[in-house]
């Protein structure tokens, strides 16, 4: 099994990276091949540019039979990073193909999605107030467009107030997660 890890936040400190390393440790404990990317860290160009670490981001997309996403929610949706990450790597003859006019497009991923995301905006809140727009985008947007399937998503949240213990806790969620997806 070969999977890919995107870590979008710009701080190392954040959640987001605490969650991105618990995930690849535990797949590694699990024999798994991983390849993992912070956008931030290694200077991922999310508009122009960069077409050799773009060449890779998109092989490795289309190679990979996991795909996890770490991002925080900004204003209900991830922040420009991952979704210049996503314009340029989820590209025709890499994640789709295009289908006459009015058919659906071809999706050509294979990977299952799991996608980790924080805020501060309580989940029920998200849900009932914004109707999880996050949960759409990745689903059916991102994901469902590209044939990959099943995807599991969390949010935690609201994280900046949340405990030590509260935050060990959905770490703890996350292991569960990956090692499952891992099998």
């Amino acid at each position: 099994m070969f999977a890919l890890s995107v870590v979008g936040h710009p701080s190392p400190m954040s959640f987001s990276h605490k969650m991105a390393e618990r995930a690849v440790r535990t797949l590694r404990e699990h024999g798994v091949e991983v390849s993992h990317h912070d956008l931030y860290a290694e200077g991922f160009e999310p508009v122009r540019g960069g077409d050799a670490l773009v060449a890779r981001h998109r092989a490795e997309l289309a190679a990979a039979d996991l795909l996890l996403v770490f991002h925080p929610n900004w204003w209900s949706m991830p922040p420009a990073m991952v979704k210049g990450w996503i314009d340029r790597t989820f590209v025709p003859e890499v994640a789709y193909r295009d289908a006459p006019i009015g058919d659906p497009p071809i999706g050509l991923l294979k990977a299952r999605g799991l996608v980790f995301n924080t805020g501060d905006t309580p989940p029920e809140r998200e849900r009932e107030v914004f109707g999880d727009p996050m949960q759409r985008i990745w689903e059916v947007g991102v994901f469902g467009f590209c044939g990959m399937g099943p995807i599991t998503r969390r949010m935690y949240a609201p994280v900046t107030s949340s405990s030590a213990a509260q935050r060990e806790a959905w770490l703890g969620e996350v292991t569960l997660l990956v090692a499952e997806a891992s099998r």
